[in-house]
């Protein structure tokens, strides 16, 4: 706040980036530079503001508030929103995800908007296109995510972790949607209309080319509570269903991230990597890291609400008879 003695700062018209004139600046910058040039650019000017700000909190400390003078606490007005408390404060109000009862219709809805509202990746065309499925699912209330082991028959992968999904049908496929609902229902008899498709996960195109050479879209599913549900896995293509809960994904002492390199989970019944673990990793990072998460614990609830751990149970559906 400036002293009553101090006239208003005038408003201040910066020289822009190429051209002082604002349409004709953003306009050059679109026109002439790449995504990740731009996405730089903005988190270089981010730390310069940032560092600003530390050193003008730095030096009101070693001056006093009563030997400032009124452009510099002018300064400290500009510069207070990318100071660190307040950027701190920005990122940690998270809006509440109660996953007490496992994904709810509600739960469900949220998930659906901020996927609709992620950034678009723009892609060139690619001769190869596959899409997989991200199935989220509850097993007897607890919110988990569903994944298939490769058969042991199969030429490619044998015996791997993955999720449902395939190759584009040119014939078959209108959509990456349909794809992924059609890879499912043959892999593990789940029929479409038992799917609720909440949007795409929108990944770096580049990252996953790199892992695979096909360029695969995530679609992220809801499949309801497990023990409604009848699987029929395809013996030809799939050695087992299970499922890993969602506490368990979020656990950051089950991630292992090489440099270079796709993720490794190991908190479930097998190990997940390449492809399958870099999705999954993204889908914590990118999505339900915006979220406070609250989880049901009967026997442990206590005061803290960010994370209330549940039982950790793996339930295998290979075991079943379908």
């Amino acid at each position: 706040m400036l002293p009553d003695s101090q006239p208003p700062p005038p408003s201040f018209s910066g020289l822009g980036v190429i051209r002082a004139d604002k349409r004709e600046d953003l306009r050059l910058l679109v026109s002439n530079y790449t995504a990740p040039s731009l996405a730089a650019a903005v988190r270089d000017r981010e730390d310069t503001l940032q560092h600003a700000a530390a050193v003008l909190e730095r030096a009101l400390e070693l001056v006093g508030p009563s030997a400032a003078s009124g452009q510099l606490e002018a300064l400290r007005g500009v510069l207070e929103p990318h100071s660190r408390p307040l950027i701190s404060k920005r990122r940690d109000r998270k809006v509440l995800m109660d996953l007490a009862d496992g994904f709810g219709a509600g739960e469900v809805e949220m998930l659906r908007k901020y996927l609709t509202r992620m950034p678009r990746q723009v892609t060139k065309a690619h001769r190869h296109r596959a899409g997989v499925v991200l199935p989220l699912c509850n097993v007897g209330g607890v919110p988990a995510v569903l994944f298939e082991k490769r058969s042991l028959k199969l030429r490619k992968h044998p015996g791997e972790v993955c999720f449902p999904g395939g190759m584009v049908s040119g014939g078959e496929d209108a959509t990456i949607v349909g794809t992924c609902l059609r890879e499912m229902e043959e892999e593990i008899g789940l029929g479409q209309e038992a799917v609720s498709v909440v949007g795409i996960l929108r990944c770096e195109w580049g990252e996953i080319t790199a892992i695979t050479g096909i360029a695969v879209t995530p679609v992220v599913g809801f499949v309801g509570e497990l023990e409604e549900l009848t699987l029929r896995p395809n013996e030809d293509e799939v050695e087992e269903v299970f499922t890993v809960p969602l506490v368990d994904v979020l656990n950051k002492d089950h991630w292992v991230h090489p440099d270079n390199s796709a993720p490794i989970f190991s908190g479930g019944p097998h190990i997940i990597w390449g492809l399958t673990a870099y999705i999954l990793d993204r889908f914590v990072k990118d999505v339900l890291s915006r979220y406070r998460l609250s989880f049901r614990n009967d026997d442990e609830r206590g005061g803290e609400e960010d994370r209330i751990v549940v039982e950790r149970k793996y339930s295998s559906f290979s075991e079943f008879k379908f």
